[in-house]
Parts: structure tokens; C-alpha cells; sequence
């Protein structure tokens, strides 16, 4: 499989979720379960079988197998549904990375990866700091991460990430540097650095609301951004979104595709799917899905979403707006029919005029104050769009469903 081309453009991403966790950690808000082992070879079947339902007629570039943590599966069942995928993928793919935890990415089940194909792997680190891990109950150990890349590395990838938080409660400027510090000495091709939320019905949001947990200051957490990205940039890695760093050929295609709201097919319980201009979300629910695969009348799809030219445009606008580089306006007009620059009119003069956003003449983009304020820049946008079409006000209830964790 080659490498990952920074300039492809051919082909569409699959997506595919495994719920499987060996515990749910207190912050997520993903769909995720701790392992039933009984479940396992049928799941496997059962998303071997959307995905022969459903794959569309096109090119696959870029394949992203995530949870859940996918290393929970015993190797044989992850034998087998990586073939059944890299056989019905074909060719194209130019990317393929599967997610892991550092304590379960066993050297049979990293060397199985690779012998699939897959070509890049992600690993769930958040810290170097027993402290943080144990606030945000991860299962592994700080010595499992620096273990669990030389596996990788042994095992032939050349193409690891490691997911970071930063924010967490009791936690230092200085903790952070050293975290930053030691994925660098490790080598890491890619990191993802992102801020700790609170998520509705997560288990940290409760212990906040009782009060057993202290979130970070707000300063502080800013703080923490801006030295990730200035430690970053000087170890030679580019900044290309807003919480994603990367040696230089070594972007995240999958996400990519996801920020410039590009098509994708999602497979597996709670995935997502953006084809053909409908946007829809599979029943989140391991057991209903398998016994929907197995001919019991549950309904796979348990919301879907035919968007609209402008709701199609308003959402390429704040997941571009994500990307370092911003809106390209030759693409967005491409894309969508719209030009920003007057179809955002008022929120563009809202947001430059704050020092948030820049307008090129090729480009519209966040400011480094901006990065700080997205999420104010983001709503700015998606009103301006709301005020124009007030009976049909798009949303990001799909977009960020899988986008935040890759």
C-alpha cells in the first residue's frame, strides 16, 4: 500500500466503528461499551455485511477503522475483518489507519495489521502522567506508550499518531510541556492535541457537577494551546488543523476528507455517512445492530438528513474553517454554488473586524486569536446562514460525530 498522498483527491473515506472498550473511560461520549466477547464474531460479520449492502460505486482513498478501540478484538477476529476489508476496498486506498490502545496493541495483533495493509496507526496516549490518566481513567500506564511505538515501529508502520488532552483538572503548564516533550523524543509522526470537554451524560461532566472534579482555568487551558503550538512548530511539525500537528507528508487524509466535507461511508453501530448529499447515522446499539444484520426487523439507519444547498454550505464553511489554511474559495464555489464572501457577508464583518478571521484573495481563515475562538467564529457563520433561511437552520449534530476523535 503507498504511502499517504497529501494531494489526493480521487475517491471517498469508509469509516468503520467498533464499540469495544475493555472499560469506558469518564470523558467520552462516543459509543462505546466495555467487551462482550460473545458479540464479537458477529459484529464482525454483521459490519462485513453492511459494507457489502452499501458500499457505493467509487474509489476508496482513505480507510479509518475506530471505537471503541479496535485492538480489543482478539486477533483472529481482527484477521479477519481487516481482510474482508482491504478485499472489498481494492487498490485505491492510499491510507489506512486503525486506532489502539498503548496497552493492547499486542506485537501478533499490530503484525496482523500490517499484514492487512493497514499503514498508520493512532494510539489513545492523552499523557506521559499517572495523575491525568487516572482522572481520565485510562487503563495504561505511561511506560505503555513509549512501548507500544517501538512495537509498532518494529512491525513496520512509519506512520503513528498519538492523541493528547490537555486541560485535564490538576493538571500543569509544565505536565503538559513534558507530555508534548516526550511524544517528540519518541519520534511520533503525527499528534493530535486536544482540549478536554465536558460531554452531556459523561461521567466526568457528573463528577464536575458534584463537585469532585476542578476544571482546568480557562487561561490556563488557552495557555496550553498556544504553547502546543509554538513547541510544535519549533520540533518541525505543521499546525494543519486546529488540534492536528503533523511531520511534513504526514497529514491524516480520513480527516481531511471530514473537513472539507467530502463524502464518506460509515459502517458499524452509531457510524455516520455523508453520500450523495444525504447524511445518515446507523442505530446506536451493538446488539440491535447485529440482530438488524441478522434479519430481525430493527431499522439500521436511526436518523438521516437530505441537506440543502445552503445547509450543505454552511456546514463546508465551519469544517473548512477548521483547517489552518481556511476556506478555499475556488473550492467552496465548486463545492457548493455559493461564494463565501457574500453568502457569509455579515459574519465575516463581524469576525474581522474582531481580529478572528483574515480574508486572502484566495482564502478565508482563522487568525492565531481566531484558533482560540472558533467556536464563536463557527456560530457567527452558521447564523448568518440561519438568518437567510430561518426554516431551515443547519446543524452539526452528524459533523462532529467522528471528526473530533480522529
Amino acid at each position: 500500500m503507498a504511502n499517504t498522498n497529501e494531494n489526493s483527491t480521487i475517491g471517498i473515506g469508509w469509516y468503520v466503528h467498533l464499540p469495544f472498550c475493555r472499560t469506558k473511560c469518564g470523558y467520552c461520549d462516543f459509543y462505546s461499551l466495555p467487551t462482550v466477547s460473545s458479540l464479537i464474531p458477529d459484529l464482525v460479520r454483521a459490519i462485513v455485511g453492511e459494507i457489502d449492502l452499501r458500499m457505493p460505486n467509487r474509489p476508496v482513498r482513505t480507510i479509518f477503522v475506530g471505537g471503541g478501540t479496535p485492538t480489543e478484538l482478539p486477533a483472529e477476529n481482527l484477521d479477519e475483518l481487516l481482510e474482508a476489508i482491504g478485499r472489498m476496498a481494492g487498490a485505491a486506498v492510499s491510507e489506512w489507519t486503525v486506532e489502539a490502545n498503548p496497552s493492547s496493541a499486542s506485537d501478533l495483533k499490530l503484525d496482523v495489521l500490517r499484514r492487512r495493509g493497514v499503514n498508520r496507526i493512532s494510539f489513545g496516549a492523552q499523557s506521559f502522567f499517572p495523575e491525568d490518566l487516572a482522572v481520565l481513567e485510562r487503563i495504561h500506564d505511561p511506560s505503555h506508550i513509549p512501548e507500544s511505538i517501538d512495537a509498532a515501529r518494529r512491525a513496520g508502520f512509519d506512520n503513528v499518531n498519538l492523541d493528547l488532552i490537555y486541560g485535564i483538572p490538576g493538571q500543569s503548564m509544565q505536565r503538559w510541556r513534558e507530555s508534548l516533550a516526550r511524544a517528540i523524543d519518541l519520534g511520533t509522526d503525527h499528534l493530535s492535541c486536544y482540549s478536554l470537554m465536558y460531554e452531556t451524560g459523561t461521567a466526568l461532566t457528573k463528577f464536575r457537577d458534584q463537585g469532585r472534579v476542578t476544571p482546568c482555568d480557562e487561561s490556563l487551558e488557552a495557555d496550553m494551546f498556544e504553547a502546543t503550538i509554538d513547541v510544535l512548530a519549533n520540533a518541525g511539525y505543521v499546525q494543519y488543523e486546529i488540534s492536528n500537528f503533523a511531520k511534513p507528508g504526514r497529514r491524516c487524509e480520513a480527516n481531511l476528507i471530514y473537513w472539507r466535507n467530502e463524502e464518506y461511508l460509515g459502517v458499524g453501530p452509531s457510524a455516520v455517512s455523508y453520500l450523495d448529499g444525504l447524511r445518515r447515522k446507523n442505530i446506536v446499539d451493538v446488539r440491535k445492530y447485529v440482530n438488524w444484520m441478522a434479519g430481525q426487523p430493527d431499522d439500521l439507519v436511526v436518523e438521516s438528513e437530505s441537506l440543502t444547498p445552503m445547509a450543505r454550505a454552511a456546514e463546508t464553511a465551519i469544517q473548512m474553517l477548521r483547517l489552518i489554511e481556511g476556506i478555499d474559495r475556488t473550492h467552496f464555489i465548486a463545492a457548493t454554488g455559493f461564494d463565501p464572501i457574500s453568502l457569509f457577508a455579515d459574519a465575516l464583518s463581524e469576525t474581522t473586524t474582531a481580529g478572528l478571521v483574515e480574508i486572502t484573495p484566495t482564502h478565508i481563515r482563522l487568525t492565531r486569536r481566531g484558533l482560540l475562538l472558533s467556536n464563536y467564529v463557527m456560530r457567527a457563520f452558521l447564523s448568518a446562514v440561519e438568518d437567510e433561511n430561518p426554516t431551515r437552520a443547519p446543524t452539526q449534530q452528524f459533523v462532529t460525530l467522528q471528526i473530533e476523535k480522529t
